[in-house]
Protein backbone atom coordinates (compact mmCIF):
# COMPACT_ATOMS: atom_id res chain seq x y z
CA UNK A 1 0.00 0.00 0.00
CA UNK A 2 2.82 2.34 0.88
CA UNK A 3 4.45 1.57 -2.50
CA UNK A 4 1.18 2.34 -4.31
CA UNK A 5 0.83 5.62 -2.45
CA UNK A 6 4.41 6.61 -3.28
CA UNK A 7 3.95 5.75 -6.91
CA UNK A 8 0.72 7.76 -7.01
CA UNK A 9 2.38 10.88 -5.68
CA UNK A 10 5.36 10.43 -7.99
CA UNK A 11 2.97 10.24 -10.93
CA UNK A 12 1.19 13.41 -9.82
CA UNK A 13 4.52 15.18 -9.45
CA UNK A 14 5.59 14.10 -12.94
CA UNK A 15 2.34 15.38 -14.46
CA UNK A 16 2.74 18.68 -12.60
CA UNK A 17 6.30 19.14 -13.84
CA UNK A 18 5.31 18.29 -17.40
CA UNK A 19 2.42 20.74 -17.26
CA UNK A 20 4.64 23.50 -15.95
CA UNK A 21 7.19 22.78 -18.64
CA UNK A 22 4.53 23.11 -21.36
CA UNK A 23 3.37 26.44 -19.92
CA UNK A 24 6.91 27.74 -19.99
CA UNK A 25 7.41 26.67 -23.60
CA UNK A 26 4.13 28.35 -24.61
CA UNK A 27 5.18 31.68 -23.06
CA UNK A 28 8.43 31.62 -25.02
CA UNK A 29 6.49 31.74 -28.32
CA UNK A 30 5.21 35.25 -27.67
CA UNK A 31 6.86 38.15 -29.57
CA UNK A 32 9.67 39.79 -27.64
CA UNK A 33 11.18 42.13 -30.26
CA UNK A 34 11.85 42.92 -33.93
CA UNK A 35 14.81 44.19 -35.95
CA UNK A 36 15.24 45.39 -39.56
CA UNK A 37 17.88 44.46 -42.10
CA UNK A 38 18.92 48.14 -42.20
CA UNK A 39 18.61 51.05 -39.82
CA UNK A 40 19.55 53.66 -42.46
CA UNK A 41 19.51 53.83 -46.25
CA UNK A 42 20.02 56.45 -48.95
CA UNK A 43 18.07 56.36 -52.21
CA UNK A 44 17.46 58.50 -55.28
CA UNK A 45 13.95 59.43 -56.47
CA UNK A 46 12.25 56.57 -58.27
CA UNK A 47 14.52 53.90 -56.73
CA UNK A 48 13.09 51.07 -54.62
CA UNK A 49 14.58 48.91 -51.88
CA UNK A 50 13.02 46.11 -49.83
CA UNK A 51 13.67 45.79 -46.11
CA UNK A 52 13.47 42.48 -44.30
CA UNK A 53 12.70 41.94 -40.62
CA UNK A 54 13.56 39.42 -37.91
CA UNK A 55 11.24 38.70 -35.00
CA UNK A 56 12.53 37.42 -31.64
CA UNK A 57 12.13 34.60 -30.77
CA UNK A 58 12.57 33.01 -34.17
CA UNK A 59 9.78 30.54 -33.48
CA UNK A 60 7.26 33.19 -32.37
CA UNK A 61 3.79 32.05 -33.25
CA UNK A 62 2.59 35.44 -34.64
CA UNK A 63 4.90 37.00 -37.22
CA UNK A 64 2.39 39.44 -38.72
CA UNK A 65 3.57 43.06 -39.05
CA UNK A 66 2.47 46.43 -40.42
CA UNK A 67 4.61 48.98 -42.26
CA UNK A 68 4.35 52.78 -42.14
CA UNK A 69 6.20 55.92 -43.25
CA UNK A 70 6.56 59.23 -41.45
CA UNK A 71 6.25 61.18 -44.72
CA UNK A 72 4.54 59.61 -47.70
CA UNK A 73 5.59 62.53 -49.93
CA UNK A 74 9.25 61.58 -49.43
CA UNK A 75 9.11 57.77 -49.40
CA UNK A 76 6.37 55.15 -49.32
CA UNK A 77 6.44 51.54 -48.14
CA UNK A 78 4.19 48.65 -49.12
CA UNK A 79 2.98 45.63 -47.15
CA UNK A 80 6.08 43.65 -48.06
CA UNK A 81 8.57 46.28 -46.87
CA UNK A 82 9.42 47.71 -50.30
CA UNK A 83 10.42 51.38 -50.02
CA UNK A 84 9.85 53.70 -53.00
CA UNK A 85 11.79 56.98 -52.91
CA UNK A 86 9.75 59.90 -54.24
CA UNK A 87 11.56 63.20 -53.73
CA UNK A 88 14.52 64.62 -51.80
CA UNK A 89 14.08 64.70 -48.04
CA UNK A 90 14.00 62.37 -45.04
CA UNK A 91 11.46 59.87 -43.77
CA UNK A 92 11.32 57.12 -41.14
CA UNK A 93 10.08 53.70 -42.18
CA UNK A 94 8.62 51.76 -39.25
CA UNK A 95 7.71 48.08 -38.94
CA UNK A 96 5.38 47.13 -36.07
CA UNK A 97 4.52 43.65 -34.84
CA UNK A 98 0.86 42.72 -34.61
CA UNK A 99 1.49 41.04 -31.28
CA UNK A 100 3.02 43.27 -28.65
CA UNK A 101 3.41 46.34 -30.93
CA UNK A 102 7.18 45.95 -30.99
CA UNK A 103 8.82 48.41 -33.43
CA UNK A 104 11.93 48.87 -35.53
CA UNK A 105 12.87 51.89 -37.68
CA UNK A 106 14.87 52.61 -40.80
CA UNK A 107 15.87 56.22 -41.54
CA UNK A 108 15.57 56.93 -45.28
CA UNK A 109 17.35 59.83 -46.95
CA UNK A 110 16.28 60.64 -50.51
CA UNK A 111 18.83 62.67 -52.46
CA UNK A 112 18.59 64.45 -55.79
CA UNK A 113 19.28 62.48 -58.92
CA UNK A 114 22.73 63.02 -60.39
CA UNK A 115 23.25 66.32 -62.22
CA UNK A 116 23.95 66.15 -65.94
CA UNK A 117 25.34 68.53 -68.52
CA UNK A 118 23.82 68.74 -72.00
CA UNK A 119 24.13 70.56 -75.31
CA UNK A 120 23.31 69.73 -78.91
CA UNK A 121 20.58 67.17 -79.59
CA UNK A 122 18.63 65.99 -76.54
CA UNK A 123 16.00 63.25 -76.14
CA UNK A 124 14.82 60.57 -73.72
CA UNK A 125 14.00 61.41 -70.10
CA UNK A 126 15.43 63.87 -67.64
CA UNK A 127 14.80 62.06 -64.36
CA UNK A 128 12.78 63.59 -61.56
CA UNK A 129 14.52 65.83 -59.03
CA UNK A 130 17.68 66.21 -61.05
CA UNK A 131 19.61 69.25 -62.24
CA UNK A 132 20.27 69.59 -65.96
CA UNK A 133 22.93 72.14 -66.87
CA UNK A 134 22.53 73.38 -70.44
CA UNK A 135 25.88 74.66 -71.66
CA UNK A 136 25.14 75.16 -75.37
CA UNK A 137 22.37 75.39 -77.94
CA UNK A 138 19.95 72.47 -77.61
CA UNK A 139 17.51 70.82 -79.98
CA UNK A 140 15.01 67.97 -79.95
CA UNK A 141 15.34 66.46 -83.42
CA UNK A 142 12.33 65.72 -85.63
CA UNK A 143 10.78 62.38 -84.68
CA UNK A 144 12.44 62.41 -81.23
CA UNK A 145 10.92 63.21 -77.84
CA UNK A 146 12.14 64.53 -74.51
CA UNK A 147 10.24 64.04 -71.25
CA UNK A 148 11.15 66.14 -68.22
CA UNK A 149 9.89 64.76 -64.91
CA UNK A 150 8.77 66.53 -61.77
CA UNK A 151 11.20 68.56 -59.71
CA UNK A 152 13.81 68.91 -62.45
CA UNK A 153 15.79 72.16 -62.66
CA UNK A 154 16.97 73.05 -66.15
CA UNK A 155 19.70 75.66 -65.82
CA UNK A 156 20.60 77.68 -68.92
CA UNK A 157 24.11 79.05 -69.24
CA UNK A 158 23.83 82.80 -69.81
CA UNK A 159 27.14 83.40 -71.57
CA UNK A 160 27.47 84.13 -75.27
CA UNK A 161 27.76 80.99 -77.39
CA UNK A 162 29.81 82.43 -80.25
CA UNK A 163 31.54 85.56 -81.54
CA UNK A 164 28.11 87.23 -81.85
CA UNK A 165 27.39 86.60 -78.14
CA UNK A 166 24.39 84.53 -79.19
CA UNK A 167 22.34 83.31 -76.22
CA UNK A 168 21.08 79.75 -75.79
CA UNK A 169 17.81 78.80 -77.49
CA UNK A 170 15.80 75.60 -77.26
CA UNK A 171 14.56 74.41 -80.64
CA UNK A 172 11.91 71.67 -80.70
CA UNK A 173 11.65 69.90 -84.05
CA UNK A 174 10.18 66.81 -82.35
CA UNK A 175 8.13 66.57 -79.14
CA UNK A 176 8.61 68.03 -75.66
CA UNK A 177 6.76 66.93 -72.51
CA UNK A 178 7.40 68.94 -69.35
CA UNK A 179 5.56 67.12 -66.57
CA UNK A 180 5.95 68.83 -63.22
CA UNK A 181 3.55 68.70 -60.29
CA UNK A 182 2.02 71.42 -58.13
CA UNK A 183 4.43 70.60 -55.29
CA UNK A 184 7.42 69.90 -57.55
CA UNK A 185 7.30 72.05 -60.68
CA UNK A 186 9.90 71.86 -63.42
CA UNK A 187 11.97 75.04 -63.40
CA UNK A 188 13.57 76.29 -66.61
CA UNK A 189 15.80 79.12 -65.52
CA UNK A 190 19.31 80.50 -65.14
CA UNK A 191 21.89 79.95 -62.39
CA UNK A 192 20.50 80.80 -58.95
CA UNK A 193 22.92 83.70 -58.44
CA UNK A 194 21.51 85.40 -61.53
CA UNK A 195 17.83 85.20 -60.48
CA UNK A 196 17.75 88.79 -59.28
CA UNK A 197 15.40 91.74 -59.58
CA UNK A 198 18.09 93.57 -61.54
CA UNK A 199 17.99 90.79 -64.14
CA UNK A 200 14.18 90.81 -64.56
CA UNK A 201 14.40 92.06 -68.15
CA UNK A 202 18.03 91.18 -68.95
CA UNK A 203 17.00 88.52 -71.53
CA UNK A 204 19.48 85.93 -70.27
CA UNK A 205 18.46 83.13 -72.66
CA UNK A 206 16.15 82.72 -75.62
CA UNK A 207 13.11 80.52 -75.15
CA UNK A 208 11.39 77.31 -76.26
CA UNK A 209 10.65 77.34 -79.99
CA UNK A 210 8.48 74.70 -81.65
CA UNK A 211 9.41 74.57 -85.33
CA UNK A 212 7.24 73.68 -88.33
CA UNK A 213 7.90 69.97 -87.66
CA UNK A 214 7.14 70.08 -83.94
CA UNK A 215 4.08 67.89 -83.42
CA UNK A 216 3.43 68.13 -79.67
CA UNK A 217 4.43 70.13 -76.62
CA UNK A 218 3.06 69.77 -73.10
CA UNK A 219 4.12 72.18 -70.37
CA UNK A 220 2.42 71.31 -67.10
CA UNK A 221 3.35 72.71 -63.69
CA UNK A 222 6.50 74.56 -64.68
CA UNK A 223 8.29 77.86 -64.11
CA UNK A 224 9.82 79.52 -67.17
CA UNK A 225 11.82 82.69 -66.60
CA UNK A 226 14.52 85.16 -67.75
CA UNK A 227 13.82 84.62 -71.44
CA UNK A 228 13.73 87.02 -74.41
CA UNK A 229 17.34 87.14 -75.61
CA UNK A 230 17.92 89.38 -78.61
CA UNK A 231 18.65 87.31 -81.71
CA UNK A 232 21.80 87.43 -83.81
CA UNK A 233 22.64 86.24 -87.30
CA UNK A 234 23.80 82.94 -85.80
CA UNK A 235 20.87 82.32 -83.47
CA UNK A 236 19.43 78.84 -84.20
CA UNK A 237 15.94 80.33 -84.62
CA UNK A 238 17.27 82.80 -87.19
CA UNK A 239 19.23 80.15 -89.08
CA UNK A 240 16.04 78.04 -89.18
CA UNK A 241 14.01 80.98 -90.50
CA UNK A 242 11.78 81.18 -87.42
CA UNK A 243 12.84 84.64 -86.18
CA UNK A 244 14.53 87.70 -87.61
CA UNK A 245 18.08 88.64 -86.72
CA UNK A 246 19.01 91.50 -84.43
CA UNK A 247 17.47 94.94 -84.69
CA UNK A 248 16.15 94.55 -81.17
CA UNK A 249 14.21 91.43 -82.16
CA UNK A 250 13.91 89.35 -79.01
CA UNK A 251 12.95 85.77 -78.46
CA UNK A 252 9.73 84.85 -76.70
CA UNK A 253 9.42 82.37 -73.85
CA UNK A 254 7.30 79.95 -75.92
CA UNK A 255 6.67 79.84 -79.65
CA UNK A 256 5.01 77.48 -82.17
CA UNK A 257 5.08 77.34 -85.98
CA UNK A 258 3.16 74.19 -86.98
CA UNK A 259 -0.57 74.65 -87.82
CA UNK A 260 -1.00 70.89 -87.36
CA UNK A 261 0.71 70.82 -83.97
CA UNK A 262 -0.88 70.22 -80.57
CA UNK A 263 0.18 72.37 -77.65
CA UNK A 264 -1.03 72.42 -74.05
CA UNK A 265 0.27 74.72 -71.32
CA UNK A 266 -1.32 74.51 -67.88
CA UNK A 267 -0.54 75.44 -64.26
CA UNK A 268 2.65 77.18 -65.33
CA UNK A 269 4.32 80.45 -64.31
CA UNK A 270 5.85 82.71 -66.96
CA UNK A 271 7.83 85.61 -65.53
CA UNK A 272 10.76 87.94 -66.15
CA UNK A 273 10.70 87.78 -69.93
CA UNK A 274 11.93 90.54 -72.21
CA UNK A 275 9.28 89.88 -74.86
CA UNK A 276 6.04 87.89 -75.14
CA UNK A 277 5.48 84.92 -72.91
CA UNK A 278 3.41 82.82 -75.37
CA UNK A 279 3.54 83.63 -79.09
CA UNK A 280 1.84 81.02 -81.26
CA UNK A 281 1.88 80.90 -85.05
CA UNK A 282 0.20 77.54 -85.50
CA UNK A 283 -1.51 74.63 -83.79
CA UNK A 284 -4.44 73.54 -81.65
CA UNK A 285 -3.72 75.09 -78.26
CA UNK A 286 -5.07 75.02 -74.71
CA UNK A 287 -3.62 77.57 -72.28
CA UNK A 288 -5.27 77.30 -68.86
CA UNK A 289 -4.63 78.08 -65.19
CA UNK A 290 -1.32 79.81 -65.83
CA UNK A 291 0.18 82.85 -64.10
CA UNK A 292 2.04 85.57 -65.97
CA UNK A 293 3.92 88.52 -64.49
CA UNK A 294 6.73 90.90 -65.38
CA UNK A 295 6.07 90.24 -69.07
CA UNK A 296 7.84 92.41 -71.64
CA UNK A 297 10.50 95.07 -71.28
CA UNK A 298 9.55 97.72 -73.90
CA UNK A 299 6.71 95.75 -75.49
CA UNK A 300 5.21 92.32 -75.20
CA UNK A 301 2.07 90.34 -74.51
CA UNK A 302 1.26 87.46 -72.20
CA UNK A 303 -0.49 85.53 -75.01
CA UNK A 304 -0.04 86.54 -78.65
CA UNK A 305 -2.02 84.54 -81.22
CA UNK A 306 -1.43 84.64 -84.99
CA UNK A 307 -2.85 82.85 -88.04
CA UNK A 308 -2.77 79.05 -88.14
CA UNK A 309 -4.01 78.66 -84.55
CA UNK A 310 -7.15 77.52 -82.79
CA UNK A 311 -6.86 78.49 -79.12
CA UNK A 312 -8.75 78.18 -75.86
CA UNK A 313 -7.22 80.43 -73.17
CA UNK A 314 -8.96 80.47 -69.80
CA UNK A 315 -8.53 80.86 -66.04
CA UNK A 316 -5.18 82.59 -66.40
CA UNK A 317 -3.91 85.36 -64.10
CA UNK A 318 -1.99 88.02 -66.00
CA UNK A 319 -0.22 90.79 -64.08
CA UNK A 320 1.70 93.68 -65.63
CA UNK A 321 1.94 92.59 -69.23
CA UNK A 322 3.87 95.41 -70.90
CA UNK A 323 1.35 96.00 -73.69
CA UNK A 324 -1.57 93.55 -73.64
CA UNK A 325 -2.65 90.46 -71.80
CA UNK A 326 -3.91 89.15 -75.15
CA UNK A 327 -3.04 90.18 -78.68
CA UNK A 328 -5.30 88.29 -81.10
CA UNK A 329 -4.54 88.61 -84.77
CA UNK A 330 -4.81 86.80 -88.09
CA UNK A 331 -1.43 88.12 -89.16
CA UNK A 332 0.46 85.75 -91.45
CA UNK A 333 -2.61 84.00 -92.88
CA UNK A 334 -2.05 81.88 -95.98
CA UNK A 335 -3.32 78.69 -97.62
CA UNK A 336 -1.23 76.70 -95.14
CA UNK A 337 -2.02 78.90 -92.16
CA UNK A 338 -5.78 79.25 -91.80
CA UNK A 339 -7.66 81.91 -89.86
CA UNK A 340 -6.78 82.41 -86.21
CA UNK A 341 -9.68 81.36 -83.95
CA UNK A 342 -9.68 82.12 -80.25
CA UNK A 343 -11.79 81.79 -77.14
CA UNK A 344 -10.35 83.96 -74.36
CA UNK A 345 -12.57 83.66 -71.30
CA UNK A 346 -12.53 83.83 -67.50
CA UNK A 347 -9.11 85.43 -67.22
CA UNK A 348 -8.00 87.92 -64.56
CA UNK A 349 -5.98 90.78 -66.07
CA UNK A 350 -4.28 93.34 -63.80
CA UNK A 351 -2.01 96.36 -64.49
CA UNK A 352 -1.70 95.62 -68.21
CA UNK A 353 -0.44 98.23 -70.67
CA UNK A 354 1.11 100.85 -68.40
CA UNK A 355 4.75 100.02 -69.13
CA UNK A 356 4.28 100.37 -72.90
CA UNK A 357 6.02 103.42 -74.40
CA UNK A 358 3.52 106.19 -73.52
CA UNK A 359 4.27 107.93 -76.82
CA UNK A 360 2.83 104.90 -78.61
CA UNK A 361 -0.02 103.61 -76.44
CA UNK A 362 -1.39 100.36 -77.83
CA UNK A 363 -3.86 98.13 -76.13
CA UNK A 364 -3.75 97.66 -72.41
CA UNK A 365 -5.78 94.52 -71.83
CA UNK A 366 -7.16 92.65 -74.87
CA UNK A 367 -6.36 93.69 -78.43
CA UNK A 368 -8.22 92.15 -81.38
CA UNK A 369 -7.19 92.83 -84.96
CA UNK A 370 -6.63 91.78 -88.57
CA UNK A 371 -9.34 89.28 -89.37
CA UNK A 372 -9.00 86.96 -86.38
CA UNK A 373 -12.19 85.22 -85.27
CA UNK A 374 -12.26 85.98 -81.57
CA UNK A 375 -14.67 85.30 -78.72
CA UNK A 376 -13.77 87.25 -75.60
CA UNK A 377 -16.00 86.68 -72.56
CA UNK A 378 -15.99 86.82 -68.75
CA UNK A 379 -12.62 88.50 -68.34
CA UNK A 380 -11.97 90.58 -65.23
CA UNK A 381 -9.84 93.57 -66.23
CA UNK A 382 -8.50 95.56 -63.27
CA UNK A 383 -6.28 98.68 -63.16
CA UNK A 384 -5.23 98.20 -66.78
CA UNK A 385 -4.57 101.10 -69.13
CA UNK A 386 -7.47 100.42 -71.49
CA UNK A 387 -10.51 98.22 -71.83
CA UNK A 388 -10.65 95.72 -74.73
CA UNK A 389 -9.82 97.26 -78.08
CA UNK A 390 -10.45 96.25 -81.69
CA UNK A 391 -9.08 98.95 -84.01
CA UNK A 392 -11.21 99.45 -87.12
CA UNK A 393 -13.66 96.71 -86.18
CA UNK A 394 -16.69 97.03 -88.47
CA UNK A 395 -15.19 100.12 -90.08
CA UNK A 396 -11.81 99.14 -91.46
CA UNK A 397 -11.83 95.62 -92.92
CA UNK A 398 -8.01 95.58 -93.01
CA UNK A 399 -7.40 96.19 -89.33
CA UNK A 400 -10.37 94.86 -87.39
CA UNK A 401 -11.28 91.34 -86.29
CA UNK A 402 -13.61 89.05 -88.24
CA UNK A 403 -17.10 90.58 -88.16
CA UNK A 404 -18.42 87.37 -86.56
CA UNK A 405 -16.25 88.02 -83.51
CA UNK A 406 -17.78 88.78 -80.11
CA UNK A 407 -16.22 90.78 -77.28
CA UNK A 408 -18.84 91.01 -74.55
CA UNK A 409 -19.62 90.10 -70.93
CA UNK A 410 -16.36 91.53 -69.59
CA UNK A 411 -15.87 93.34 -66.28
CA UNK A 412 -13.77 96.53 -65.97
CA UNK A 413 -12.74 98.19 -62.71
CA UNK A 414 -9.95 100.53 -61.64
CA UNK A 415 -8.77 101.96 -58.35
CA UNK A 416 -7.98 105.58 -57.62
CA UNK A 417 -4.19 105.36 -57.96
CA UNK A 418 -2.63 107.46 -60.73
CA UNK A 419 0.31 107.36 -63.11
CA UNK A 420 2.82 110.21 -62.86
CA UNK A 421 4.30 109.59 -66.34
CA UNK A 422 4.11 112.97 -68.14
CA UNK A 423 2.82 111.50 -71.38
CA UNK A 424 0.03 109.71 -69.52
CA UNK A 425 -0.98 113.04 -68.04
CA UNK A 426 -0.91 114.65 -71.49
CA UNK A 427 -2.95 111.79 -72.96
CA UNK A 428 -5.49 112.01 -70.15
CA UNK A 429 -4.86 108.44 -68.99
CA UNK A 430 -3.67 108.80 -65.43
CA UNK A 431 -6.04 106.23 -63.90
CA UNK A 432 -7.28 102.89 -65.15
CA UNK A 433 -10.78 104.31 -65.32
CA UNK A 434 -9.63 106.84 -67.94
CA UNK A 435 -9.11 103.97 -70.35
CA UNK A 436 -12.41 102.30 -69.48
CA UNK A 437 -14.83 105.22 -69.82
CA UNK A 438 -16.82 106.04 -72.93
CA UNK A 439 -15.22 107.72 -75.91
CA UNK A 440 -11.85 105.90 -75.86
CA UNK A 441 -10.51 105.35 -79.37
CA UNK A 442 -10.91 101.78 -80.67
CA UNK A 443 -12.42 100.61 -77.37
CA UNK A 444 -15.15 97.96 -77.43
CA UNK A 445 -18.36 98.76 -75.55
CA UNK A 446 -20.79 95.87 -75.45
CA UNK A 447 -24.26 95.48 -74.02
CA UNK A 448 -23.39 93.05 -71.25
CA UNK A 449 -20.11 94.52 -70.08
CA UNK A 450 -19.88 95.70 -66.48
CA UNK A 451 -17.77 98.78 -65.94
CA UNK A 452 -17.19 101.22 -63.12
CA UNK A 453 -18.53 104.73 -63.55
CA UNK A 454 -15.58 106.37 -61.80
CA UNK A 455 -12.16 105.58 -60.40
CA UNK A 456 -12.63 103.27 -57.43
CA UNK A 457 -16.06 102.05 -58.55
CA UNK A 458 -16.88 98.33 -58.96
CA UNK A 459 -14.11 97.10 -56.70
CA UNK A 460 -14.12 93.34 -57.43
CA UNK A 461 -13.22 92.63 -53.80
CA UNK A 462 -10.33 90.25 -54.24
CA UNK A 463 -9.51 88.21 -51.15
CA UNK A 464 -6.08 89.84 -51.04
CA UNK A 465 -4.94 92.57 -53.43
CA UNK A 466 -4.46 96.34 -52.91
CA UNK A 467 -7.06 97.43 -55.49
CA UNK A 468 -6.58 101.19 -55.00
CA UNK A 469 -2.93 101.38 -53.94
CA UNK A 470 -0.91 98.93 -56.07
CA UNK A 471 1.26 101.14 -58.36
CA UNK A 472 0.01 101.05 -61.94
CA UNK A 473 3.49 100.57 -63.44
CA UNK A 474 4.57 97.91 -60.96
CA UNK A 475 5.60 94.49 -62.20
CA UNK A 476 6.55 93.15 -58.75
CA UNK A 477 4.17 90.28 -58.14
CA UNK A 478 3.34 89.35 -54.56
CA UNK A 479 2.76 85.61 -54.36
CA UNK A 480 0.63 86.16 -51.25
CA UNK A 481 -2.02 87.96 -53.32
CA UNK A 482 -5.22 85.98 -53.67
CA UNK A 483 -7.41 86.78 -56.67
CA UNK A 484 -10.39 84.77 -55.49
CA UNK A 485 -13.48 86.91 -54.98
CA UNK A 486 -15.00 87.70 -51.62
CA UNK A 487 -18.64 87.05 -50.93
CA UNK A 488 -20.58 90.07 -52.18
CA UNK A 489 -18.18 90.86 -55.02
CA UNK A 490 -19.95 92.49 -57.99
CA UNK A 491 -17.89 90.21 -60.24
CA UNK A 492 -19.49 87.01 -58.94
CA UNK A 493 -22.51 87.11 -61.25
CA UNK A 494 -23.45 88.23 -64.73
CA UNK A 495 -20.90 86.33 -66.82
CA UNK A 496 -21.81 84.27 -69.89
CA UNK A 497 -21.96 80.47 -69.67
CA UNK A 498 -23.88 79.46 -72.80
CA UNK A 499 -20.95 78.99 -75.15
CA UNK A 500 -18.74 76.02 -75.91
CA UNK A 501 -14.95 76.47 -76.12
CA UNK A 502 -13.24 74.71 -79.01
CA UNK A 503 -11.71 71.88 -77.02
CA UNK A 504 -14.08 71.38 -74.08
CA UNK A 505 -15.49 68.18 -75.62
CA UNK A 506 -12.90 66.77 -78.02
CA UNK A 507 -9.84 67.99 -76.17
CA UNK A 508 -6.30 68.20 -77.50
CA UNK A 509 -4.43 64.90 -77.30
CA UNK A 510 -0.76 65.21 -76.34
CA UNK A 511 1.45 62.22 -75.56
CA UNK A 512 -1.59 59.95 -75.68
CA UNK A 513 -3.66 61.94 -73.17
CA UNK A 514 -6.67 64.12 -74.05
CA UNK A 515 -6.61 67.52 -72.34
CA UNK A 516 -9.96 69.31 -72.34
CA UNK A 517 -10.67 73.01 -72.00
CA UNK A 518 -12.64 73.94 -68.89
CA UNK A 519 -16.19 75.19 -69.29
CA UNK A 520 -16.95 78.87 -68.65
CA UNK A 521 -18.07 80.07 -65.23
CA UNK A 522 -20.81 82.47 -64.18
CA UNK A 523 -18.29 84.70 -62.38
CA UNK A 524 -15.83 87.07 -64.05
CA UNK A 525 -12.12 86.33 -63.95
CA UNK A 526 -10.08 83.26 -63.13
CA UNK A 527 -11.51 82.55 -59.67
CA UNK A 528 -14.81 82.64 -57.86
CA UNK A 529 -15.06 82.43 -54.09
CA UNK A 530 -12.95 79.99 -52.13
Amino acid sequence: MKQLTCRFFLAIAAVFMLTQGCKKDSADLSVKGITLSKSTTTLKPGVTETLTFSIFPENASNKNVTWSTSDSTIATVDTKGMITALKPGSAIITVTTQEGSEKANCSVTVTQNDAKTVSGNVEGTWAKYSVVNVTGQIKIAAGKSLTIEEGVEVIMSTGGQDANSTKIEWIVDGNLYIQGTASAPVRVSVPAAERTTANTFKRLWGGIIGSATCAEILISNAIIEYTGAVTTATSPSVVAGLFKAGGGEGMVAFNTNNPSGKYVIQNTIFRSTGEDAIYVQGGNCIFTNNTFYAIGEAGGEAINVKAGCKVDAAYNVIYSANTNAFKLSNSGASSSRPQAQIYAYNNTIVNAGWRRDPNAPKGGSIWGEKGALINVYNNLVVNSMFRSKAPGWGVNATDGPDLSSVMDYNFYAAGTQQSAVPQHVTNGTVTGYDGFKTGVKDAVYSAHDISGTSAGDKDPKFVSFPFSTDPLLSYAFNTAWDFHLQTGSPALTGAKTDFTPYFSSTGVTVNGKAYKSPLPSAFFGAFGTK
